[in-house]
């Protein structure tokens, strides 16, 4: 990218992000999140007050979408640990509400039609 960043490639950039977050394009978040930083140290808020409320809205934009994401990946997450834990068999609890391990060896698994 080139070293005069000014606010029109910032925002181009943020789009950018956007649209990588929204493709889950992992590798180009990392890729892009230098030059934007290199672009908010040069950019001049004070002066270009317009510019960096329209920056600050793609911004905000960007990390709601980035928060939701990160929810998704912590669900899948959670989800592969469940499936983990019931191919070792399963859990249920006891009268006192303690959690108790049931192995898939100790009982006989049945199948419902």
């Amino acid at each position: 990218m080139d070293e005069r960043l000014g606010p029109a490639a910032l925002e181009t950039l943020l789009d950018n992000v956007h649209t990588a977050v929204l493709a889950g394009d992992h590798a180009t978040l990392l890729q892009l999140t230098p030059f934007i930083e290199q672009g908010l140290a040069r950019l001049d808020p004070i002066a270009n007050l317009e510019i960096a409320q329209r920056l600050q809205r793609k911004a905000e934009r960007n990390a709601t979408c980035l928060q939701a994401a990160l929810r998704g990946i912590r669900a899948a997450h959670r989800r592969v640990q469940e499936v983990g834990a019931a191919r070792s068999g399963f859990a249920t609890y006891d009268g006192a509400g303690r959690r108790a391990r049931i192995s898939n060896g100790d009982v006989a698994m049945t199948r419902r039609f």
